[in-house]
């Protein structure tokens, strides 16, 4: 049997992995001014270009080549580009390229500090829901049909080996285990976030080269962090907390930086009103 604490965790770290996100998005986009506008017009386009990115850059490239292409390269070279510090690298250069491109093309107009929040919320996003939130949906589904004691009918329908691996992690693995895979999520968020001001700060003072090199070692150090926490044996606890303290710093260093844009929070200018137009006569 499932305990039910596992159950909740399980249940928990869905939620952070959907409303997290959307709810963050949600709260950005209904933000009104004094005058009872949109505090932030448009700002939808940034998080749906940021789910883009992660797509684009993971879903239909990156992940497929690791694969497929790079297995068939050879033990050698498939174990070079698979270990844990070269792909931790690999995953910041695939998504910070991808997340660069995005912004210029779809997010020309859209240069305010927020637009870059909401863009790391749509990119961590999607990742999570995708990556964590269907498996948290999957366990969840396990989980019910065998404290139902319908696990003999699944089970039968997979490989003996499966069944057993997929029962004894269900029935087995305490609930703070699975409450990390939530805690990992917030901190991933909070890198996707952090990543996309720096790059679309780089766009907006021609430094989009330099932005893209500071992301993406960002990006490949702090997942090259747990990868070696873990390798050399720390406790899982330990690593996210490592992550946690990591995301706290990197929340302060996002609030700072607002500075960089000039109007952070002025209309982006496809919705501002056009200027009056100016008499040719002296």
């Amino acid at each position: 049997m499932v305990s039910p604490l596992a159950v909740a965790a399980m249940a928990v770290v869905l939620a952070v992995c959907v409303v997290v996100p959307l709810g963050a998005f949600a709260w950005i986009a209904t933000r009104r001014n004094a005058g009872g506008g949109r505090r932030w017009p448009g700002v939808w386009r940034a998080f749906w270009a940021g789910a883009l990115a992660f797509t684009a850059s993971q879903w239909l490239t990156q992940i497929p080549l690791m694969t497929f292409v790079v297995p068939a390269l050879g033990a050698d070279v498939s174990g070079f580009l698979l270990s844990g510090p070269v792909a931790s690298y690999t995953a910041g250069l695939f998504e910070e390229t991808g997340r660069l491109v995005v912004m210029l093309l779809l997010l020309k107009a859209f240069h305010r500090w927020i637009d870059g929040v909401t863009f790391g919320f749509g990119h961590g996003g999607i990742e999570a829901i995708t990556l964590v939130g269907l498996t948290m949906v999957n366990n969840l589904v396990l989980a019910v049909l065998i404290n139902a004691g319908q696990w003999p009918t699944i089970a039968a329908a997979l490989p003996q080996e499966t069944a057993d691996q997929l029962f004894t992690a269900l029935t087995t693995t305490p609930p703070a285990t699975f409450l990390l895979a939530g805690v990992e999520r917030l901190s991933a968020i909070s890198l996707h976030v952090a990543c996309s001001v720096i790059v679309l700060a780089g766009i907006v003072h021609r430094r989009k080269a330099l932005a893209w090199l500071v992301a993406v070692v960002l990006h490949g150090s702090v997942n090259l962090l747990a990868v070696l926490g873990l390798a050399a044996g720390w406790p899982a606890l330990l690593v996210e907390a490592a992550l946690a303290a990591v995301a706290v710093a990197l929340w302060f260093g996002i609030a700072r930086v607002r500075g960089w844009f000039s109007q952070p929070d002025a209309p982006v200018r496809a919705f501002a009103a056009p200027p009056p137009p100016q008499s040719p006569l002296p």
